[in-house]
């Protein structure tokens, strides 16, 4: 593995109304020679697949940095994350980082379908989320090793349960999570533990990275009860800057606006109305600054 570095960047100086128009971004400014648009006149249109949410939850004002090929990308937090092996190892040299992912249509995919999704894998397992069926694990689901979250700690906060106590299913994202990333316990905690008993995670105390039933706009809660478990339990220091969350649903995604945390939609293309189809893509697990969603359901 190759050394993850969070590059700083300026940002553009120049400001910038984001609207959604046909699919794309349009960016009302004056023309900008950027490899992430493509001007005509004084309209650009962004090509990367995001927009980025500000503090008051508003479209981006700015073009998000574009990804560094073969590389991934922290944006402006400067930061220099672990490989996987210096994290095995201690990470005394390098950044800690945690990675948290949603599950259902984030590290899986619609049951079944190869048609729409050729690249995920189904299991002789059973999944209870959605029309239920042989869990399907998307292509983030089944591993993540060339990613800059390889180098993370790495936790599950998801609405859904997991199919319940025990499930082969919460084995097989447990088991993948730790051999992908630093999953410091294997156990499960969370308002679901037992069952689906979804709510509210604000104010939830967790006792693992392993989080299941926070009720959809309430996963920041849980994210940040993580970051304070390991450090009184582990003593992992990790900043909300160097902390990212990645789920389908573009509400979990908004819910992170303020927090200081980051936030990541995936699943984008193809999507199954408001979730994701196919579940997280590798390209979609990039350490972007900020709240950053899909700028286009197709």
């Amino acid at each position: 593995h190759t050394r993850h570095t969070a590059s700083s960047s300026s940002s553009l100086k120049r400001k910038a109304l984001a609207m959604r128009v046909a699919g794309l971004v349009l960016i009302l400014c004056p023309a900008l020679a950027s490899s992430a648009s493509s001007c005509s006149g004084d309209a650009c249109f962004a090509t990367d697949p995001y927009i980025a949410l500000d503090d008051a939850g508003e479209g981006s004002l700015h073009l998000l940095q574009r990804r560094a090929e073969g590389k991934s990308l922290a944006g402006e937090s400067g930061s220099t994350y672990c490989t996987h092996e210096e994290l095995v190892a201690g990470g005394k040299d390098c950044t800690p980082c945690l990675c948290s992912f949603d599950v259902d249509r984030t590290l899986t995919g619609r049951q079944g379908d190869l048609k729409a999704c050729p690249n995920d894998e189904v299991l002789p397992v059973y999944d209870s989320a959605y029309e239920r069926g042989n869990l399907t694990l998307s292509v983030v689901g089944q591993g993540f090793a060339n990613t800059f979250c390889s180098g993370c700690y790495v936790a599950i906060v998801t609405a859904g349960d997991a199919t319940g106590y025990d499930s082969q299913e919460r084995e097989v994202l447990s088991n993948m999570l730790g051999n992908n990333g630093k999953l410091v316990s294997t156990e499960w905690t969370g308002p679901s533990l037992h069952g689906d008993h979804r709510t509210n995670c604000s104010g939830v105390k967790v006792q693992s990275t392993l989080v299941v039933g926070c009720a959809d706009t309430t996963k920041q809660y849980a994210v940040a009860s993580i970051v304070d478990w390991l450090q009184t339990s582990h003593n992992v220091a990790i900043a909300r800057k160097n902390v990212y969350h990645f789920d389908d649903r573009e509400d979990n995604i908004a819910a992170f606006v303020g927090t200081g945390f980051n936030a990541i939609q995936v699943s984008c293309e193809p999507r199954d109305s408001a979730i994701g189809l196919c579940g997280g893509q590798e390209s979609e697990i990039s350490a972007k600054d900020g709240v950053n969603l899909c700028y286009s359901h197709r």
